[in-house]
């Protein structure tokens, strides 16, 4: 299949080796398709979709509540799903945004598009760091659902292709990231509000597992802690901003039927001298009795001074200050994934992709947690991060 517009060769293995060549390549990509382009002064924002099954259709709706931003394509191999997503559009705006879809690598036809400023790719995880590493060399602005990556591979090549192209703007979708009280706590906690940290004492645990598909297939959605579990793996770095250097984990797997996905597991994270003396515990799985307690999620960091409740965007100190509360509240609005994308559409038009909530290094943070776990648990030891980052297996896409 040839890829239009955005390059000469006509294989994805050719497109790739043009988003890594260099200068003269990435100069093409610019020059072909509009490089972190912004929109003109006072004129929507066009934006294509690429993917709207479940969480796809989740993000057309709250795209569709925005003002100033218009969807004009949209790529979708399922045609149920295709159909349905253009007729939420033509039903809101009165116009029926192209369709694309016929073969699992026509987004790059959207890729190619000169009308598009941005996309917002909600696909299966095991193709999101080929996507992400494509929508960056083609320089569109993307929005992308977590995980960045489910593979130490992935994770370099959509390195690799952002260190060439940083004007494009990233937005992972962690959405827990719009919430604004939240990011004013963990400033506060940067600052020094709790001192020294010394654990971290997370958790999320589920009713019993039912999902199908993709889901249910650890190859293809990296397994749980790379599915689910990089939104508390994202709050980890959004606190410490730092990779874990090894990782001890234990679990269990072939519990629940039809799947291969692990169903249960607790992990143990060390961090390098800086946070020598932080030890994080997280726990998930999917065996929780309903009405019993202890499931759900826990987020909190202990320091020196007092302890962090993430989610909750509070500290309690040990000590109650002289002229205030032991409870300190991150001031600020909340915020979800209306507003993430919000934030994200609001940096395109800066072009400023430090304005976007969740970038890069957020995905990264969050993958290299998942991947540590992973391969902790597939290989019954503890694991450092430098061999965790050497592991070459790709994801399962189907060739080009």
């Amino acid at each position: 299949m040839k890829r239009p517009r955005i390059s000469l060769p006509v294989s994805r293995r050719d497109f790739v080796k043009n988003v890594a060549v260099g200068a003269a390549g990435v100069l093409l990509l610019k020059e072909r398709s509009g490089f972190g382009a912004t929109p003109a002064p006072g004129k929507p924002l066009r934006v294509g979709l690429i993917g709207v099954g479940g969480r796809g259709t989740h993000l057309l709706t709250h795209v569709l509540s925005i003002d100033g931003v218009e969807v004009v394509a949209i790529c979708d191999i399922n045609p149920g799903n295709l159909r349905r997503a253009q007729r939420m559009v033509e039903q809101k705006s009165g116009k029926r945004p192209d369709g694309i879809g016929d073969t699992p690598y026509d987004y790059w036809k959207l890729l190619a598009r000169d009308d598009l400023e941005c996309v917002v790719i909600a696909t299966p995880c095991y193709w999101h760091s080929t996507m992400y590493m494509d929508a960056i060399g083609a320089g569109k602005h993307f929005y992308g659902e977590k995980p960045l990556a489910i593979t130490a591979w992935g994770l370099k090549a959509v390195n690799d292709a952002y260190k060439k192209n940083p004007n494009v703007v990233v937005q992972i979708g962690f959405q827990w990231g719009a919430h604004r009280a939240r990011g004013d706590i963990i400033r506060k906690v940067h600052d020094g509000l709790i001192g020294e940290l010394l654990e971290g004492r997370f958790h999320r645990f589920n009713g019993w597992d039912g999902h199908g598909g993709w889901y249910a297939d650890r190859n293809k959605s990296g397994d749980w802690m790379l599915e689910q579990a990089v939104h508390e793996f994202n709050l980890i770095w959004w606190v410490t901003q730092t990779h874990p250097v090894s990782c001890y984990a234990t679990g269990r797997s072939g519990i629940i039927p039809g799947r291969n996905t692990t169903n249960y597991y607790h992990a143990v994270l060390q961090y390098p001298e800086k946070l020598n003396n932080l030890v994080l515990h997280y726990g998930h799985g999917w065996i929780q009795v309903p009405d019993f307690p202890g499931g759900g999620l826990q987020t909190d960091f202990i320091g020196k001074k007092g302890a962090l409740n993430v989610m909750g965007a509070y500290v309690q100190l040990r000590k109650k200050p002289a002229d205030g509360s032991a409870r300190v509240d991150g001031e600020g609005s909340g915020g979800d994934t209306r507003d993430h994308m919000r934030n994200f559409f609001e940096s395109v038009r800066a072009g400023d992709p430090g304005k976007a909530n969740c970038g890069i290094a957020n995905g990264s943070g969050g993958s290299i947690i998942g991947l540590l776990i992973r391969q902790s648990l597939e290989e019954k030891r503890v694991v450092t991060l430098e061999e965790t980052l050497r592991d070459t297996r790709r994801p399962p896409v189907p060739p080009a």
